[in-house]
């Protein structure tokens, strides 16, 4: 029988693994379990993104002509659909928050990351750091970064701290999701290319077959059942 810290970081890689997914589908390129290295060896790392993606500014699908429509939430980050995205996401399995090391000045670690992802000089990045620490979001007229908070349930006092933050829910994701596969049923492969979807992917695809063709409000509620599912069942 597994222990509770065992359960609950199942819970949380799960967690990940949805989100993981949904960024995918939206034309993200998406690091999971992002590590960051401190300046000097040490034996364990500074930090960890659980996840860090970038979406360019022209992504787009087409599916037997017609274009797949990505995901609102993610598409108003930039409204002028002419920069390059660059997210950093937590990811919780009940109340959205963001971690300690990348909140806290003193480590430097927002500094760490901008210079990993390289799209400005060095010059820039302290100032890109600082409006990352106060508005977890930082903008120019060619790149965006954004912290995004992603869990269960939204953070109202961390919303009212930091306004530019964007919260998604699971719910959220699971309707994206049913939206994605009642529009374009043709992207539930069989066969070998299912098999190489994630295990998320596999498990939510399969499910859809069953509820797809459900009432909206039904198959809302089936949507959200799976995506908790998947992320709390252990063994099923």
């Amino acid at each position: 029988m597994p222990g509770l810290h065992t359960l609950s970081q199942e819970r949380g890689r799960r967690a990940e693994e949805v989100a993981n997914w949904y960024f995918r589908l939206n034309g993200f390129l998406d690091i999971p379990g992002f590590i960051l290295h401190p300046d000097r060896v040490q034996r364990f790392p500074q930090t960890e993104a659980d996840l860090i993606a970038v979406r360019f500014p022209y992504s787009t699908e087409i599916l037997g002509g017609r274009p797949m429509v990505d995901d609102e939430i993610l598409l108003r980050i930039d409204l002028t659909k002419t920069r390059v995205v660059f997210v950093l996401a937590e990811v919780k399995v009940d109340l959205c928050n963001i971690n300690g090391p990348w909140s806290e000045r003193a480590r430097g670690n927002m500094q760490r990351v901008i210079r990993r992802l390289g799209f400005v000089p060095g010059d820039m990045v302290e100032s890109i750091a600082e409006s990352m620490y106060d508005e977890l979001r930082w903008e120019s007229e060619t790149h965006v970064i954004q912290y995004i908070a992603i869990g269960s349930r939204f953070n109202d006092g961390l919303e009212r701290r930091h306004p530019k933050l964007v919260q998604i829910s699971f719910q959220q994701i699971s309707e994206f999701l049913l939206n994605r596969f009642r529009n374009f049923p043709e992207k539930l492969p069989t066969g070998a290319v299912h098999e190489q979807w994630p295990d998320f992917g596999r498990y939510y695809g399969e499910a859809t077959r069953r509820f797809a063709h459900l009432q909206i409000a039904e198959a809302s509620q089936s949507s959200l059942v799976t995506v908790n599912d998947y992320i709390g069942v252990i063994n099923r």
